[in-house]
C-alpha cells in the first residue's frame, strides 16, 4: 500500500507543470558606451563599431557576424550626435523610428522621462523566417548630450510568456552615464 501511494504521488507530481529556474544574470559593462545591463550567464554578447555608431548584440544563440539571425536576445545601438547626423533631436528621431512600428502593427507608444533622459517604448509582432516574432523596442533619448540608446528585444511568439520577466529584468538593469 505504502509503494503505491509513493508511486502516484512520485506520478502526480511528474505530471504537474515545472518551473524553469530564473537564469544568473551577470552584471555586463559596455565600456566603449558607459552602459552596464544584466545578461543570463551563458548568452553571447558581440559588439560592432561603425561611423562612431556601437552595436552590441546579446542574444541566447551564439552569432559569428552582425548580419547573423538569432531567435532570442537583443541588440543594443547607441548612436551619438544625433543632432549632427540628422538635424533632429534624439528623442524626436526615437519617436518617428518607433513610429513606422506602431503604424504598421497598430501598436503605440509608450513615452516615460527619467531626466534627462527620455524613454519610448513599443512592442508588436512581426512575420520571420522562422514564424511569427515577438518585438519590444526601447529608446532611450538624452536630448542633453544628443546621444540614442536604441534597443530591439526579440524571441518567438511561442516564447513571450517564458521570457517576458527576464525581458524585463534586463530592460530595467540597463544603466547609461548621462554625460555620454
Amino acid at each position: 500500500m505504502k509503494a503505491t501511494r509513493l508511486f502516484l504521488i512520485s506520478a502526480v507530481t511528474c505530471l504537474l507543470p515545472c518551473q524553469a529556474e530564473d537564469p544568473v544574470l551577470e552584471e555586463k559593462r559596455i565600456e566603449s558606451i558607459k552602459a552596464s545591463l544584466l545578461v543570463p550567464a551563458g548568452w553571447h554578447m558581440r559588439e560592432d563599431s561603425e561611423e562612431g555608431v556601437t552595436v552590441t548584440q546579446i542574444t541566447r544563440e551564439k552569432v559569428s557576424g552582425g548580419n547573423d539571425s538569432f531567435l532570442v536576445g537583443l541588440t543594443l545601438s547607441v548612436t551619438p550626435d544625433v543632432p549632427g547626423r540628422t538635424q533632429t533631436k534624439p528623442s524626436q528621431y526615437a519617436a518617428d523610428l518607433l513610429a513606422f512600428s506602431v503604424e504598421d502593427s497598430g501598436g503605440k507608444i509608450l513615452t516615460t522621462e527619467a531626466a534627462p533622459m527620455k524613454v519610448l517604448r513599443t512592442e508588436y509582432t512581426v512575420d520571420a523566417d522562422g514564424g511569427r516574432m515577438s518585438i519590444v523596442d526601447v529608446a532611450t533619448a538624452n536630448d542633453t548630450t544628443g546621444t540614442l540608446y536604441f534597443l530591439a528585444w526579440q524571441c518567438p511568439e511561442s516564447e513571450v510568456e517564458a521570457l517576458s520577466a527576464l525581458r524585463e529584468k534586463i530592460i530595467a538593469s540597463l544603466k547609461f552615464d548621462p554625460s555620454f
